[in-house]
């Protein structure tokens, strides 16, 4: 995946030179490139390539308070700072309306604990290697896609200010999982309780964490040229995971006896994106 991402780098820096290139008449001889009207503004049928960087606050939202076999709580522990950075594309149909995509690498996560609700057992102290309760800080990082439909407005006044929203789907690739935690669980016997915990460790077991994820991305801003070809932006980003679950902790291979579930856990995060298009 790194590789890839170095390759998208190449291709969007190569893109972005080629438009860059000077025009030339029937003659051969240079002729001047099309100026715009709006400093760094694009136009209808242009092509903008640019980059950001972006805080973000990431948090993991189980959509029930019990997993699905009705065996466990699950709760939220609070959200966790993160950070986001990218390369950008913008393609305008319209004077104002465009098509938004690129590649984005994406660090966040989440906290999340769990705890054991079920019936108990009858005889013994304990239900036989069972989980009873956890404590996961996830940290995940994704390289994404985003295709966004994108809605500017014309200039504010005499300023050069323009507003803009966009709004889209974003296909999301694993690069990254780890997790701090700590699971209390029983042994074989029902007799005792154990402890097994773990320090930013890789999540291993089979699609403990899913490879591919789909958010709901919106966002808007303000776009102000500086040159005539450059504008930067500011704005703030929303992500919202709808599927599938961000994790799967009853694959988890940790070397704890037992399994457990939670509530079908989505991944989300606010961000403050400070760009610039060329």
């Amino acid at each position: 995946m790194k590789k890839l991402f170095l390759s998208a780098a190449i291709i969007f820096t190569c893109a972005a030179a080629a438009t860059a290139q000077q025009y030339e008449n029937e003659d051969g001889s240079p002729a001047e490139a099309p100026r715009h009207h709006h400093g760094g503004h694009a136009r209808e049928g242009q092509v903008r390539f640019g980059a950001y960087f972006a805080p973000t606050i990431a948090w993991m939202h189980p959509t029930t308070g019990k997993s699905d076999n009705g065996l466990y709580s699950v709760s939220s522990e609070g959200s966790k700072l993160g950070y986001a950075w990218g390369l950008l594309m913008d393609y305008y149909f319209a004077e104002n309306y465009g098509l938004a995509t690129g590649f984005n690498l994406n660090t966040g996560g989440g906290i999340l604990s769990t705890k054991y609700v079920g019936p108990g057992p009858v005889s013994s102290t304990y239900v036989t290697s069972n989980v009873y309760q956890t404590k996961f800080n996830y940290n995940v990082q994704y390289l994404e896609v985003p295709f966004n439909l994108k809605l500017r407005s014309d200039e504010l006044g005499n300023a050069g200010f323009k507003v803009f929203g966009q709004i889209g789907v974003t296909v999301g690739f694993n690069l990254a999982k780890k997790a701090t935690y700590t699971v209390s669980y029983s042994d074989s016997t029902g007799s005792i309780l154990s402890e097994k915990s773990g320090n930013n460790e890789k999540l291993r077991g089979t699609l403990a964490v899913p490879p591919v994820v789909f958010s709901l991305n919106v966002g808007a801003g303000l776009e102000y040229p500086i040159t005539e070809k450059m504008s930067i932006y500011g704005g703030l980003f929303f992500n919202n995971g709808f599927a599938p679950d961000a994790t799967n902790p009853a694959n988890y291979d940790l070397g704890y006896l037992g399994s457990f579930k939670d509530g079908n856990t989505r991944l989300n995060n606010f961000a403050i994106r400070i760009g610039i298009f060329f």
